[in-house]
């Protein structure tokens, strides 16, 4: 059998993922690159757009380092994922202008108050979102105000998996669910907004044509086919934002479909195919045919565990010669009862998403006593996040989901997703793959003709592995908890804000 193979790239929040799949299905080969965030102020996240190049660059060598040269010969496609929102300003050189704002940024809150009570409701019904300091549309507007002289240079916008597919083939171009995801696009009609893009004295000319994601973007380039000892005939396939690759490549494809994430941040997802009016969830189009999927997302999820081993486990972490900590970590959670013995965490690292979309909430530990060790704090942070996407689920309230899959990387720990079946009263399934960078090479597959469309090939190279449902005496011990939660977050709100005002952060 001659083998052909398709990459999915993926530039994530932390770094950069490539899943090689083969034409039957198989995923043959994966690797991973991290690179850094930067944090040069309070409440910024930046990262430099070349980095995620290095990152792609080695990640794709280390996935195909093992192929021979004709096994590289059968790669015949790339395709690409990264997070919704993160716009990359070029000059007319094509020059990077300043480091990318990235999502999970909360630098806009008066940019986004101020779009709010201006045209709020003019925005919301353009492309059923709502700004706030996730959008690309409040950082243009706080770049706009604040660096002027760097917005005044813009002349062109690419987003962050297409600024990187664009070094590989050298074509600009977007998808339009990247496009939705700007606060630019007008989702009923399909095209950029002028009403949107006037609010921010934008020319149109600066943004992106729109292609569908399976649609080919040129081939790559003679430089980076030489890096890579790739063929000079490989398609680049346009691609989409890395929840509607992960949405859709988990294999949640039909209405009623639910998916819980836990990644950097933490989604809860519905499919739909009719759109919720609500201005604090997300909306978006998935990937197959007329469907929506709307989510409501918190912004520390795995982050909040990372943070938590970064912060209280350093000298453990430094003691031990292993790979990951994390197993020995969740070792020491499965020995705390459910509820942590009453103690809870807000996860407010870097202020919230959905549903409460404030940059100024506070992060806290409530109800410590003297018997609370380490692996109390432990469970403690990974039951607050938890509450937290049971809160992102309230949006969802006509809706009652007793089967949901569950994706990202904090879903490869069993004792984590009991916690969240017990604290959802959903049953999770574990799919086999999960990855942005899995969904992406489907696509790559579906856009050179492998599949007839994309629910054929997910549904022929997706299955569920594990099944993990709610323990019912578990599940009392968090609703109480979780009532306990929300009072929590609404009697330490105004002093959240005014700890934010006295520090500046």
């Amino acid at each position: 059998m001659k083998h052909e193979y398709v990459l999915g790239i993926d530039h994530g929040s932390g770094g950069c993922k490539v899943t090689c799949l083969r034409k039957d299905g198989m995923i043959v080969s994966e690797a991973y690159v991290p690179y850094p965030s930067l944090y040069p102020f309070p409440r910024w996240v930046e990262q430099d757009p070349e980095m995620w190049i290095t990152a792609a660059v080695e990640a794709v060598t280390a996935a195909i380092a093992g192929f021979s040269e004709q096994e590289r010969k059968g790669i015949l496609a790339l395709s690409f994922t990264a997070p919704h929102h993160v716009a990359v300003f070029l000059d007319k050189q094509q020059k990077i202008i300043r480091p990318a704002i990235m999502w999970n940024d909360q630098r806009t809150g008066e940019q986004t108050k101020q779009l709010n009570e201006e045209y709020g409701e003019q925005i919301y019904e353009t492309c059923y979102n709502a700004p706030n300091p996730t959008w690309t549309l409040c950082h243009l507007l706080w770049l706009k105000q604040n660096e002027p002289n760097k917005y005044e240079k813009v002349d062109k916008i690419l987003f962050m998996k297409d600024y990187v597919r664009y070094r590989f083939s050298g074509l600009m171009a977007t998808d339009y669910i990247e496009a939705e995801g700007s606060l630019l696009f007008d989702i009923k009609n399909q095209e950029w907004s002028d009403f949107l893009i006037s609010l921010v004295d934008l020319d149109k000319k600066v943004l992106p044509d729109i292609l569908s994601p399976t649609d080919q973007c040129g081939t790559i380039t003679v430089k980076m086919a030489s890096a890579l000892g790739l063929s000079n005939d490989v398609k680049i396939i346009v691609g989409t934002a890395d929840t509607a690759a992960e949405v859709y490549g988990c294999g949640t494809v039909k209405a009623g479909d639910g998916v819980v994430k836990l990644a950097t941040a933490g989604n809860f997802t519905i499919v739909s195919d009719t759109v919720t009016k609500n201005n604090k969830l997300t909306t978006y189009h998935h990937l197959v045919g007329d469907l929506f999927y709307q989510n409501s997302a918190t912004n520390f999820a795995a982050a909040s565990f990372r943070w938590f081993k970064e912060s209280f486990y350093k000298e453990f972490e430094e003691s031990r010669q292993v790979r990951s900590i994390y197993p020995e970590i969740m070792k020491q959670v499965e020995s705390i009862k459910p509820g942590s013995e009453g103690l809870i965490f807000q996860p407010y690292l870097n202020g919230e998403r959905s549903p409460h979309w404030d940059p100024n909430l506070r992060a806290s530990f409530f109800g410590c006593t003297a018997r609370h060790s380490r692996p109390h704090f432990t469970r403690a942070v990974l039951e607050g996040v938890g509450y937290s996407l049971r809160d992102c689920s309230l949006q969802f309230s006509e809706r009652k989901m007793e089967k949901m899959r569950v994706i990202g990387g904090g879903s490869k720990g069993r004792e984590w997703v009991q916690i969240l079946a017990d604290i959802l009263h959903v049953e999770l399934e574990i799919p086999s793959s999960s990855d942005a960078s899995f969904g992406a090479a489907l696509i790559a597959a579906t856009g050179i003709g492998w599949f007839s469309n994309l629910t054929e090939g997910v549904l022929s190279a997706q299955k569920v592995i594990d099944r993990v449902e709610p323990i019912t005496e578990n599940k009392q011990v968090y609703d109480e908890l979780f009532d306990i939660y929300q009072e929590l977050h609404l009697r330490t709100y105004d002093l959240s804000h005014r700890l934010s005002a006295l520090s500046g952060n």
